[in-house]
């Protein structure tokens, strides 16, 4: 089971290595000089938002580069020069020239070269596993070098000695950018990352003053940490804005309410049935553009065996019918929602407000009792000036998906793990390379431009009008190290970092299961299956219908009648499919399923349920 690590624990285990060595007076900055004594090369594996930029990338990592002298040019080189647009010769120059000021910090700074590798996000990972694979079968075959470092010498083309730096192979994967967590999982228990605790010691405190100390302590699998979450805004807010003129019209207290509550319900349809016609308030408005109103706080016991083979990845948002709301809770429950009071009144309320004519607008000039929106710190400013009582309904969430969203790690593979593991903090603790990463050189691939916002100056970057240089700021590093790049954005940092302040984690953050834990992957499939059937089924549902089944439904004394019951609704056709083969579910095999997921204990011999496994997950982490 993986072990989410306790903040504490895991901070003190990176940190107190750097201590002390602090206490024999060596900074950061000497330890890595330290370190650099011998020129090294490492292959960077990056994805770029442009066709162009990988291409160009493509071209000079095969060693066709602008300084390429004419006579040294191959026919092959000479035909694909020839070939190229004026677009794509000018992306050529840009990416190198790009390349050749990063490498001038690198190697100043480490001693390191770096060939930057660019792919399309539909090529990436691909090529990566890949790479990855190629460099095992060298390694088998005895084809790899076992240490990528030197001391030499070179003279340049003015007869002047400068440090030589080896050359690598192509497939060499030395620090990679992962996405989500599916990869993450997969490539670790591939044996193709390599556990960064021990290489990020001597970076542990400087990497604390850049990256969220929340984010260094969950990217965690089995208590280690093979990649380093990219520091970003968090999530964001759901508010609930109430018209203060509204609600100041009417007498009843609101303040201990909530919007699917009857009070609530009853203060709309105050709304609805009062102002109506030319003096039309909608009840509600949600910047959802389908008219729906998510419910809040609502974790489903739902799981997904087939983006990473071997893992059982949460997918808490995905309706199951076991779950529980975790407002305000350090452990959750397991309940039978068809069969919970507040959920399934909670579920009649919405589909009251969303079936309602009149009732829902996604109109934003119009106006609304209630505003449900989506968005950041900055609203609740905003909409306060506007004449709203601004609640928070749910809070920026540190979540498995925020953590794994955007990744950088070090190849198992890497002749030089040391050295990467220096260029990962680098990325992500120097604004001067974070900043050429993500927008190329200043006055050529972009300009720095000023704006006055309530009485301060902010830089932003403008992109020039020859750039083709395109990159995704939160798959570069600490977004929070990069210039804003609009007007409109300067202040969006300033924002994300205090919105990081206040968010909260996630209860189960951290919690997936491997094949060790033997979670009964038959009938967890088979609930997800009915599951899905039934949430189509719940949202085709009148609030009366809902609140019908409801009541049926806390009737039923035996998981066989529960299972009939649902099977009665969905249908006698739905299937689940596991190792290639799809079967039916009936009544019997639902039933031993809805048994399992109300199994709270792990005990010899039976078979694990999602709950119990996350019981003896909570026990672990002493709660």
């Amino acid at each position: 089971m993986k072990k989410k690590i306790v903040c504490l624990v895991l901070a003190l285990l990176m940190v107190l290595p750097l201590l002390v060595g602090c206490s024999q007076n060596k900074d950061i900055d000497d330890i890595n000089k330290e370190a650099s004594r011998y020129t090294t090369t490492l292959n960077v594996w990056l994805i770029t938002e442009s066709k162009l930029v990988a291409d160009a990338s493509a071209l000079i990592n095969a060693g066709l580069t602008p300084n390429t002298k004419a006579e040294d040019l191959t026919e092959a080189q000479k035909t694909t020069l020839a070939a190229m647009s004026e677009e794509q010769l000018s992306a050529w120059n840009q990416v190198y020239r790009i390349s050749e000021a990063i490498n001038k910090l690198s190697k100043a700074k480490y001693k390191t070269k770096l060939n930057l590798k660019f792919f399309l996000e539909s090529d990436y990972y691909t090529a990566v596993e890949a790479a990855f694979e190629e460099h095992y079968e060298n390694i088998k075959a005895g084809n790899v070098a076992v240490k990528n470092e030197t001391e030499e010498t070179i003279l340049n083309e003015y007869g002047i000695p400068e440090l030589k730096y080896p050359t690598v192979a192509d497939y060499e994967v030395d620090l990679l950018y992962i996405g989500d967590y599916g990869k993450y999982a997969t490539y670790a228990a591939n044996d193709w990352l390599i556990n960064l605790r021990t290489h990020l010691e001597n970076a542990a405190v400087k990497l604390t003053s850049y990256v969220s100390l929340s984010y260094l302590t969950s990217a965690a699998l089995n208590s280690n940490v093979y990649a380093l979450p990219n520091n970003h805004g968090v999530g964001e807010y759901v508010y609930v804005m109430a018209d203060k003129e509204l609600m100041a019209e009417y007498s009843n207290d609101l303040s201990d309410a909530a919007l699917y509550d009857s009070a609530f319900k009853e203060y709309l349809d105050y709304i609805s049935g009062k102002y109506t016609g030319s003096n039309k308030i909608y009840p509600i408005y949600t910047d959802n553009q389908s008219g729906k109103i998510d419910l809040d706080f609502a974790h489903y016991w739902s799981y997904d065996f087939d983006s990473a083979p071997g893992f059982a990845l949460q997918t808490p948002d995905n309706f199951s019918i076991f779950g529980d709301s975790y407002a305000n809770k350090a452990s959750l429950g397991n309940n039978n929602l068809l069969t919970d009071t507040a959920y399934m009144t909670a579920l009649a309320n919405k589909s009251y407000y969303e079936k309602t004519a009149g009732y829902v607008t996604t109109d934003p000039d119009a106006r609304a009792a209630v505003r449900v929106v989506r968005g950041g710190y900055e609203m609740k400013a905003q909409y306060e000036a506007e004449g709203y009582e601004v609640m928070v309904m749910q809070y920026p969430e540190l979540s498995d998906a925020e953590i794994y969203s955007s990744l950088f790690a070090v190849g198992a593979y890497s002749v030089n793990a040391e050295r990467s593991a220096e260029i990962l903090t680098f990325f992500n603790t120097d604004a001067e390379v974070r900043n050429l990463l993500q927008y190329g050189i200043v006055e050529e691939n972009y300009t720095l431009e000023t704006v006055t916002v309530d009485g301060k100056d902010y830089v932003w970057a403008k992109a020039t009008k020859d750039n083709l240089y395109e990159m995704d700021v939160d798959k570069t590093g600490n977004v929070f190290l990069t210039y804003p790049s609009s007007a409109a954005d300067v202040k969006r940092w300033e924002y994300e970092k205090a919105q990081n302040l206040e968010m909260v984690t996630y209860p189960t953050l951290g919690l997936n299961y491997d094949a060790g834990d033997n979670l009964d992957e038959k009938n967890v499939r088979i609930i997800n299956a009915i599951s899905a059937a039934m949430a189509a089924e719940l949202a085709d549902m009148s609030p009366d219908e809902i609140m019908a089944l409801y009541h049926l439904a806390g009737g039923l004394s035996t998981n066989t009648d529960m299972a009939n019951l649902i099977l009665g609704i969905v249908g006698a056709n739905i299937t689940y499919t596991m190792g290639g083969t799809t079967t039916t579910i009936d009544a019997s095999a639902l039933s031993a399923a809805i048994k399992l997921m109300k199994t709270t204990e792990i005990k010899s011999g039976e078979a694990r349920s999602p709950f119990a496994l996350y019981s003896e997950w909570l026990k672990a982490q002493e709660f």
